[in-house]
């Protein structure tokens, strides 16, 4: 999307949440586009996060159609009036054959292809989608929308996609720490782009620390941020 791809959005400000977590997020387990619930922790992430985001309400909630997005986006708009829409295009990227497993049993049982994926390469043989079939549904999802402020719920990879292309960044390499569970991130649009004008916001509780981490330590379905790379050099890193 980047720069040229911006001029044809509507919305002027976007807000990216994180769904709470999983028992699979606790566990690192590969998400995905699987559907595990949120787990007690999750569920209090998310009314927590809620009750700072109603403050400020957007023109509308737009989420991902798995549950545990659902569930996260319901806790903000129990508290507030503005619509509801479930956008499949904000699911997760489809792991493939490592939706399910931890780190440890993709490493044992894919070594090279996880070997691939540590390098920043998008593995081969995989399956699933590839970061290039990621970024054009979702920068689809962006061009449907049609108010000047809309908060996405959505993934940690499905997020980092987002803000990347807003934001012109190539994919490779880790520009951006991961969105924690039910952490948020703010963009807005100003004369010459997007900018970043927050990133990795969350209430000041125990119950949101510890799963922020970077590179090596990010767990779960933010896992999959590493994934992919530009059609324009893909053959050179792949």
């Amino acid at each position: 999307m980047g720069s040229a791809g911006s001029k044809s959005l509507c919305v002027e400000r976007v807000v990216i949440w994180r769904h709470g977590q999983t028992t699979w997020n606790a566990a690192g387990r590969f998400q995905g586009q699987a559907d595990p619930v949120l787990n007690p922790v999750g569920e209090e992430q998310s009314r927590l996060s809620a009750s700072y985001l109603a403050v400020d309400p957007p023109d509308l909630v737009l989420t991902s159609d798995l549950v545990r997005a659902v569930s996260t986006a319901q806790a903000l708009t129990r508290l507030i009036e503005t619509p509801l829409q479930i956008e499949p295009r904000l699911r997760e990227i489809d792991l493939g054959s490592w939706q399910g497993l931890t780190r440890v049993e993709v490493a044992a049982t894919y070594p090279e292809q996880y070997a691939q994926w540590l390098d920043g390469h998008p593995p081969v043989d995989r399956g699933g989608e590839s970061r290039a079939q990621l970024d054009e549904r979702v920068q689809a999802a962006l061009r449907d929308v049609e108010v000047d402020h809309v908060l996405l719920v959505t993934h940690g990879g499905t997020a980092r996609s987002i803000i990347e292309t807003l934001l012109d960044l190539p994919h490779a390499g880790r520009w951006l720490a991961v969105l924690g569970n039910c952490h948020w991130s703010e963009l807005r649009r100003h004369p010459g782009g997007w900018q970043l004008r927050a990133h990795n916001l969350a209430p000041a509780s125990p119950m949101m620390s510890g799963d922020t981490g970077t590179g090596l330590d990010e767990r779960g379905d933010a896992d999959a941020v590493d994934d992919g790379a530009d059609d324009d050099d893909a053959g050179a890193r792949t």
